[in-house]
């Protein structure tokens, strides 16, 4: 029985004509033909036998290559199918009122608090006496200090009391800890917390170096308060750079009305601006835009995570500014040429020539009509003395006015040059008329 148990057992690659267990096909087949090749037909049995299982193996790894794909195709494809059909919400609940309440509440209690360590410090800060024990005593005035003799361990840390481990109080809420747990905030910094237009000033003592001693909680507090002030303060680059642009574009407005009134002037025939001064101007604009423009590029480009607020906002101010410098910087009206302003000015040079012989001839009747009523009266007031036209006043004034112009024009200063020309204008009318009182 125990015979027939072993013979059942035996398994691996044996030969067939001696039982031996070769380990491998390979090694059965050279160990057949090399000791065994009076069996060639058995050889040839066992080939056949080895060709057909793996055979079988073959096209068993195909068939459960194939299914496997088949399952894939039809897990996606069931997939696709239920991905098309619609969702119903499910139950929700806005956590937003829960939300509100919780951080009112906590930030309503920091901020109580934060405001009375900040007026204890004020207090503190404000006339601190330079001697040790008064300004003790002023800091136990300010903060009353916990009795310290039923404490034996440190709050902190939790650490006893001894006499290397003294006890201290914090200065702005009394309670007691341990040198090591103890924070020391500077006096310059607590009067700039206090004060942010105050101006730091010298250490004079020792105990203005360590500043005052104060307990972990009260320091963030503080320092929080510090770091708010400072945030407040401080610009971000997107900022500097907005407001440079935002300045640029007050400059531009009133530059682009001055141009269209300088245009308008030129059209008009007046000679209050030149053309040369009209270029100027323009020039000056394209300046403005090309400022802009590069800002606005800046401000596009400057690095922030896609998708996210930010990001929506510097890509509004780069259309925004693109669309105010085309819509308002580069749509002005197309100056005349020379030949126009010519034209136009002779055309009123001539309605002016006729607007004097009108006054002339006005004046003239006037002086007749005189002349009928007051007889020799008229003609000794008609005859006084002229001065000469180099101590007129009204000429200095006129070149005066000619030399501001000059000035003006020379620093684009075409408000002032239109009001300069306005007052050269009434001068020469009052020159004229004069001129032609003493004719007459």
């Amino acid at each position: 029985m125990a015979a027939s148990n072993e013979e059942e057992i035996l398994e691996g690659f044996l030969c067939p004509i001696c039982k031996a267990d070769l380990k491998s096909a390979s090694q059965l087949t050279n160990h057949f033909e090399s000791l065994h090749q009076e069996e060639q037909d058995v050889l040839k049995s066992l080939k056949e036998i080895f060709g057909k299982a793996k055979k079988i193996i073959l096209n068993n790894d195909d068939t459960d290559l194939k299914e496997t794909f088949d399952r894939a195709l039809k897990f996606s494809s069931q997939e696709r199918y239920y991905a098309r059909e619609e969702q119903t919400v499910g139950v929700s609940r806005s956590s937003t009122d829960y939300f509100k309440a919780v951080r009112s509440a906590r930030l309503e209690r920091y901020a109580t608090e934060t405001n009375k360590l900040l007026i204890r410090l004020d207090k503190l800060v404000c006339n601190m006496p330079s001697d040790p024990n008064q300004r003790k005593q002023h800091e136990q005035e300010v903060v009353p200090w916990l009795d310290g003799s039923s404490v034996k361990l440190c709050p902190n840390c939790a650490k006893a009391f001894n006499l290397t481990r003294r006890k201290h109080h914090c200065r702005l809420c009394g309670s007691i800890l341990c040198h090591d747990c103890s924070v020391f905030l500077d006096l310059n910094v607590a009067k700039t917390i206090v004060d942010p237009s105050a101006t730091p000033q010298p250490e004079t003592s020792t105990a203005e170096k360590f500043g005052l001693r104060l307990c972990e909680h009260c320091y963030n507090l503080v320092q929080l308060r510090r770091q708010i002030q400072e945030n407040r303060n401080v610009k971000t680059v997107l900022m500097s750079a907005y407001e440079q642009m935002r300045s640029l574009m007050e400059q531009a407005t009133p530059a682009v009305e001055m141009y269209e009134k300088m245009c308008q002037s030129l059209f008009d025939g007046e000679t209050i601006y030149n053309l040369s001064d009209v270029n100027a101007m323009r020039g000056r604009i394209g300046k403005l835009a090309e400022g802009i423009d590069l800002l606005s590029k800046h401000i596009a480009s400057l690095p922030v995570q896609p998708g996210t607020r930010q990001a929506k906002l510097q890509n509004s101010i780069r259309q925004a500014s693109a669309h105010y410098i085309k819509e308002e910087l580069l749509s002005l009206r197309k100056l005349p040429t020379e030949a126009q302003i010519e034209e136009v000015r002779r055309q009123r040079y001539e309605r002016a020539q006729k607007q004097i012989e009108l006054e002339r001839e006005r004046i003239e009747r006037e002086r007749e009509r005189r002349e009928k009523e007051w007889g020799e009266e008229g003609e000794a007031s008609g005859g006084r003395g002229q001065q000469h036209d180099d101590d007129n006043p009204i000429l200095e004034q006129m070149n005066i006015i000619r030399d501001y112009i000059k000035e003006a024009r020379k620093e684009l200063r075409f408000e002032e040059v239109a009001i300069l020309e306005q007052n050269l204008k009434d001068l020469k009318k009052e020159y004229q008329l004069q001129m032609l009182s003493n004719k007459s």
